[in-house]
């Protein structure tokens, strides 16, 4: 359950936080709760990791020698590797500056890795639902019906995060949506103007803190 709501809950409801930005209220908005949601789901990880490594401890079990458990901890340390760089991201650039080469390439990073992550944790879920039916002895129908049960929201959220992530680019694209895109950079709240942003609305007020 810990697992599920670590990465089918928590996890995909911060990426819809950053790519769904479009629809909350301007401001900071969307990266607190990009980071409150990234911030349970790996308290929950951790929980999960270090209960999975205790009771397979107790049970005489070797560690880190299937599929599973091996991939359980590369995503414990990529995921420890993303939340690091978020804390120590490279500024955004001041409005109508450009954005430096190590701010593109930490954004593509950051992205790549999220997605990998994210993908990761859907199969390890998947494997931990057939693991589990083998250990306990669950029946192959029960054990499907939970499995379908999970690749349907998965499903669900998937489709959030890439047809979201799609129209918000193509609002970007076309300036149809008014949107003020704000981020927390070093402790404090600064704005970043958004290709979504009426000029007419913000004219004038670039220099303006938020």
């Amino acid at each position: 359950i810990m697992a599920f709501l670590s990465w089918g809950v928590f996890v995909p409801f911060a990426v819809q936080a950053s790519v769904l930005r479009a629809f909350l209220p301007k401001g900071s908005t969307w990266i607190k709760l990009h980071k409150a949601f990234n911030f349970i789901a790996y308290a929950l990880f951790i929980l999960i990791f270090i209960i999975g490594v205790v009771y397979t401890s107790m049970e005489g079990g070797s560690h880190f020698v299937n599929g599973h458990q091996k991939m359980g901890l590369a995503m414990l340390i990529m995921a420890f590797g993303q939340i690091l760089a978020g804390v120590f991201r490279p500024p955004n650039p001041a409005p109508g500056e450009a954005k430096a080469a190590i701010r593109v390439a930490w954004e593509v990073g950051h992205r790549v890795l999220g997605v990998a992550l994210l993908a990761c944790g859907f199969w390890q879920m998947d494997r931990g639902i057939g693991l589990y039916a083998t250990k306990y002895s669950v029946s192959e129908s029960d054990e499907s019906n939970l499995s379908i049960g999970y690749w349907i929201w998965i499903g669900v959220m998937s489709a959030v995060i890439i047809f979201g992530g799609l129209y918000f680019n193509y609002l970007v694209s076309s300036g149809k949506s008014p949107v003020q895109v704000a981020e927390e950079e070093d402790g404090d709240v600064t704005a970043r103007e958004s290709p979504l942003v009426d000029d007419s609305e913000n004219s004038g007020k670039k220099d303006q803190d938020v």
